[in-house]
Order: C-alpha cells, then structure tokens, then sequence
C-alpha cells in the first residue's frame, strides 16, 4: 500500500551504490526514515535536496520506508551562510526531538514559513525562538512562562523568577543562588510571542536551550557546533 503526504528532507546519506538514506518531515505522517532508490544519478540533478518542498509517496510496512515518488512543488529554498546553518539547524532538531510517525501539520507549517523567511532577508533570532517555542509546545514541553507554578499567580513584570524546564517558572527565593533568574516582562513578552526586544530575544535563546537540554541529552547539535567552527562575522552567534 502507497502513502502520500507533502515533505521536506531533514537528513541524508549514501545508502549503497545509487540510492540515498533518507531521514523525511511530512506534514501527516510526522518524521520517518525512507531509502530513495536510484536518486544519487538521476538524469536533471536529484531532486531530493534539504529544503526543497516535496510531493512524496512511500510504501513498505517496517519503520524503514521505501520512496517510490517525489516531485518539487517548488524550487529548493536557497540558503547561504548564517541562513543555511540555520536551516540545517532546525532540520537537525527535528530530526532528534521528534517521536516517529507522529504528524505535527501546524509545526509543519511553522517549518515552511521559516524557511520563507529565511529565504527573503528576514530576521534570523526571531526566526529561531519562534521556532523553537513551537516545536517544544508541540512535543508537550511547553514553557508554561505566564503563571507561577508556586502560587498559580500570573508572571508579573518587575519581579524575578526561575525556570525549571519541564514545569514552569516561580518567583525567585531570597537568598537562593545557582539559578538561572529571569524578569516577569521578559517572561510575559516570551509568552505571547512579542520578540521586538533584542534582551527579550537573548532570554529566549538560553530559556529554550534550558528546556530542550533534558530532551536532546549529551550529543552536542553537529549544526550547532559547525556554525562555531566556521567563526566568521555573521548575523547571529551559534543556535
């Protein structure tokens, strides 16, 4: 039986002599790893490029599909420097967060919109943290930054607070140290999504790295640690 579903490539590699492992993000049947035969050498380039919105259909009854279609929509997103470690970034996230053959169509969507706006000269940062708060909301981790989980009290601006990833935040303790403290207005702004602040957008960054850390576990992100690497001038530090 054939399935057919819109996708994009998150991931792929040599499998055997002409065809490509194949690591799929569909907007029905969630994540899932398939073999495209004979695509390396196909005659016109191989169509089974990153970022390249897909019509694709598999069949096969293991977790390991076999691809028998897949047509561009349109051209491949074509992403350059900051915006391609980006895009390379957010693929790898997907590619370890999500749980096989669960779909996630509005994450989906959420996924094709950032390549967009990657693509026109967007801003980057809020890219990511929208991005990312997304996805955490769609796996069942979210935030949970406008109610104290202490006192059930809405976040207020003007006082601190901590985070404890998968519960929430509650109001900072006098005396307490070794945590990370957060402001109620940065916290709010975060929760419904307002990220014109460049210091609002810095307190995203580290509370989504916090809440993904206990889920991506040691292996450090290869996306993150090649933007490193390349250490030039960009537009934005490492994801």
């Amino acid at each position: 039986m054939t399935a057919e579903d819109l996708g994009y490539v998150l991931h792929s590699r040599p499998y055997r002599e002409t065809s490509q492992l194949l690591t799929l993000f569909t907007a029905h049947h969630g994540r899932f790893n398939a073999i495209g035969r004979a695509t390396r050498q196909q005659r016109g380039g191989n169509p089974l490029r990153l970022f390249c919105s897909l019509r694709l259909a598999w069949r096969g009854k293991s977790d390991l599909k076999t691809l028998t279609a897949s047509e561009p929509i349109r051209p491949p997103a074509m992403l350059a420097g900051d915006r391609l470690f980006v895009g390379l970034y957010l693929n790898e996230l997907l590619a370890r967060l999500l749980h096989e053959h669960e779909p996630h169509p509005d994450l989906f969507q959420r996924y094709d919109q950032a390549l967009e706006i990657l693509v026109r000269g967007g801003e980057i940062e809020p890219v990511l943290r929208i991005f990312e708060l997304k996805l955490l909301e769609d796996l069942g981790y979210g935030l949970g930054l406008d109610t104290d989980i202490d006192s059930g009290d809405p976040v207020e601006p003007g006082v601190g607070y901590v985070f404890f990833p998968g519960e929430g935040v509650r109001r900072h303790r006098t005396g307490e140290r070794g945590l990370a403290l957060f402001r109620g207005e940065h916290l709010c702004a975060i929760a419904s999504g307002r990220f014109d602040d460049p210091e609002t957008l810095r307190v995203a960054k580290q509370l989504t790295r916090l809440a993904m850390e206990p889920y991506l576990g040691t292996r450090p992100l290869a996306s993150r640690e090649l933007f490193r690497a390349r250490r030039v001038d960009g537009e934005v530090s490492a994801p």
